[in-house]
């Protein structure tokens, strides 16, 4: 008896010719085409006129998809992204927009937080975003306004750059946070004129508050990053630079690549410096050093980052301008 024949669909039959486009190309020598075949491991295989391809494609026997007229081009590269962050502010936060003020703030924040489509995520943590401090009564947010309909339930509120946070007496008190605490380099704790604790936090003192949160379930964070990648997909985009990769987000995307969900190319910075992004320093160091085993197809992990930027936004502006003579103000490298 003859043994059942073998099938693949990574075989060169299971190409796929496109037609009848508008293929802007990229390429100086042949910047427009009609249409191309793409191969079964999705790399280009011919590019040309109409004409061309569908002889190529007939000779081949290959299926034939029409673009009825539609615009491609190359992918589009995001430089800088936040696909386990932006994930999670779209379907587990309170989404309020920009306008709350202090009168609005935690009303907004309490309407919104019904509306996620996940809960729970952080535990009793209630996190919304976003915030802007020019809305507030004399342009500086505070915790009080957080506290009246929030008395006992821990709540962070993000600022619009991500570069400050507003958390509410009853965060302050779980993290053990008081007028003692110290501002670290790179970070600060602000205060009333009294010294007591505004709770808005920036920069590199936001460290201490993400690492004292649960960390993110990684049946979650893979299900957000898929989300982030359907949302990049929606705008073209086919490569991007993540900007904060930690330990849940590599073993997420590994396991995303394993059962082939991860169609993006990732290059993974993973955070040096100053801050950690939810991880020790001990395990942000011990990913550092064992980065390589993360690699794959989609995801490259040779990339490191060190903060090194800063948000002009008032009234505590942490970006390093340059002065008049194009040198850095060293008060605020």
């Amino acid at each position: 008896m003859e043994a059942p024949p073998f099938y693949s669909s990574k075989g060169s039959e299971n190409a796929t010719a496109f037609v009848n486009g508008r293929v802007y190309t990229i390429n100086d020598a042949q910047p427009w085409a009609e249409a191309f075949i793409v191969g079964p491991d999705g790399r280009f295989e011919a590019v040309g006129s109409n004409e061309e391809i569908r002889a190529l494609a007939q000779s081949r026997r290959l299926v034939q998809y029409q673009l009825q007229g539609k615009f491609v081009m190359p992918g589009i590269h995001d430089a800088h992204t936040h696909l386990l962050a932006a994930g999670c502010q779209r379907t587990g936060e309170a989404h309020i927009g920009w306008e709350s003020s202090d009168k609005t703030l935690a009303s907004n924040i309490k309407s919104a937080s019904c509306a996620c489509a996940y809960s729970n995520v952080m535990g009793n943590w209630t996190i919304g975003n976003f915030y802007q401090a020019s809305n507030f009564a004399d342009g500086i947010p505070d915790r009080k306004y957080l506290d009246e309909l929030y008395p006992d339930n821990p709540v962070i509120v993000r600022e619009i750059s991500c570069h400050r946070i507003l958390v509410n007496t009853a965060g302050l008190r779980e993290m053990g946070l008081d007028e003692n605490v110290k501002d670290p380099p790179g970070g600060a704790y602000f205060r009333r004129p009294d010294g007591t604790l505004t709770g808005e936090i920036i920069e590199v003192a936001m460290s201490s508050v993400w690492r004292h949160l649960p960390r993110t379930p990684l049946s979650y964070a893979k299900t957000v990053i898929e989300f982030a990648v359907s949302e990049c997909h929606r705008y073209g985009i086919t490569s991007v630079q993540e900007s904060s990769a930690n330990t849940v987000y590599l073993h997420a995307v590994r396991e995303l690549e394993a059962e082939n969900r991860l169609p993006l190319d990732i290059c993974t910075h993973i955070v040096a410096a100053p801050e950690t992004q939810g991880d020790s320093e001990e395990s942000q160091a011990a990913l550092l050093n064992v980065a390589e085993a993360f690699e794959s197809k989609h995801v490259h992990t040779g990339f490191v980052k060190f903060f090194l930027d800063g948000a002009p936004l008032p009234p505590h502006s942490t970006q390093c301008s340059l002065d008049e003579h194009g040198h850095p103000d060293a008060k605020r490298v």
